[in-house]
């Protein structure tokens, strides 16, 4: 279903980039020449949903929500459960990059991004006493990458790689250690692909996929001796933008 999703969105983003092109020159037969090279810089909005899956106090019993937890108490092990969740949703932002294009139309170049996002998800799992409830909000994500394309005339497709960040803050009620909160900061590769239209020598439009494989992080440590809530964090984002060049 999510790579369903996934090809659905990125296909609109294509869809909608084409189309704004073709009105902005209908009656060019061929395509433009168009100069990649040099800085630039926009704004995006996009789509996001990831996999936030979770074991408590690294006790594999507990991994994912299992149910019968907790499996030991008091001062010998933990008092709670781990809750697998699946944020999901929308986040804008802003990017800037470094184009250099050769004369055989390959293009190397390096961008940053950074978003506000608000992809969100709830949960629980246990029984009775021991019943733990988890929010998770994925609130900024970030990215550093290089880029590889090849330019022809107005349209360019590319790849790109580097190194992305997700913050996220969680808050659980234990129904016997009660309310705590946390917040990290999960880092890892990222990869992904997309193409980007030059309605002209100034502006352009862009549509993007990327996967990020990110960091598994500890949040709070709820029970008597506990290790915390391990959060092992894969994130899927789509997203369409657009570019000044200068």
């Amino acid at each position: 279903m999510k790579t369903i999703r996934m090809a659905f969105l990125l296909g609109a983003s294509m869809l909608v980039i084409g189309s704004v092109a073709q009105a902005a020159d209908p009656v060019s037969p061929e395509p433009a020449a168009v100069d990649w090279s040099g800085f630039y810089a926009g704004l995006h909005g996009g789509w996001g949903w990831a996999d936030a899956a979770s074991e408590y106090g690294n006790d594999d019993f507990n991994e994912g929500g299992a149910p019968g937890c907790p499996t030991s108490f008091g001062f010998f092990g933990e008092l709670g459960c781990a809750v697998d969740l699946k944020p999901e949703g929308g986040f804008v932002g802003a990017q800037a990059g470094f184009n250099f294009a050769f004369d055989n139309g390959l293009l190397l170049g390096v961008e940053g991004d950074y978003a506000l996002a608000s992809l969100s998800d709830d949960g629980e799992a246990g029984t009775f006493f021991f019943n733990t409830h988890v929010d998770l909000d994925i609130d900024q994500l970030a990215s550093v990458r290089a880029r590889l394309g090849m330019a022809m005339g107005q349209f360019l497709p590319f790849v790109t790689a580097g190194w992305g960040w997700a913050h996220a803050d969680r808050e659980t009620f234990n129904s016997f250690f009660g309310t705590s909160s946390d917040s990290n900061w999960h880092d890892g590769w990222t990869v992904g692909a997309g193409a980007e239209y030059a309605i002209n020598d100034t502006w352009s439009l862009k549509g993007e996929y990327r996967y990020y494989n990110l960091s598994e992080e500890t949040y709070g440590v709820n029970a008597i001796g506990g290790e915390g809530t391990e959060v092992d964090l894969d994130l899927h984002t789509v997203q369409v933008g657009v570019n000044i060049h200068f």
